[in-house]
């Protein structure tokens, strides 16, 4: 009788801590949120490298490509974007220019 509860009020505490240990955990994102924040973040690793060049307008247009390159390959991959967001955030980046 003695193992028959404490067997129960273990149970009892276990249920009760995964209750609100996961209630409280996990916020997540909504999906338009997750967007926006990587296309903010393509957008600044560009300005970056096209201040990182300076002046050299060859060496800007190089990086440039190598990195439209790279971005092409990860929007393709990624679950979010279909064909025609991935063009749109493209053409956008390649239209960016040094200030």
């Amino acid at each position: 009788m003695e193992y028959f509860l404490a067997l129960i009020f273990g149970a009892i505490f276990t249920f009760l801590y995964f209750y609100f240990k996961n209630k409280n955990s996990f916020i997540p994102k909504p999906k338009v949120m997750k967007k926006d924040e990587i296309i903010k973040a393509y957008e600044d690793e560009l300005k970056e490298i096209l201040n990182s060049c300076g002046e050299n307008r060859a060496l800007q247009i190089e990086k440039k490509v190598q990195f439209l390159k790279r971005v092409n390959q990860e929007l393709a991959m990624n679950i979010f974007f279909d064909k025609e967001e991935s063009r749109k955030i493209l053409e956008n980046l390649s239209k960016m220019e040094c200030i």
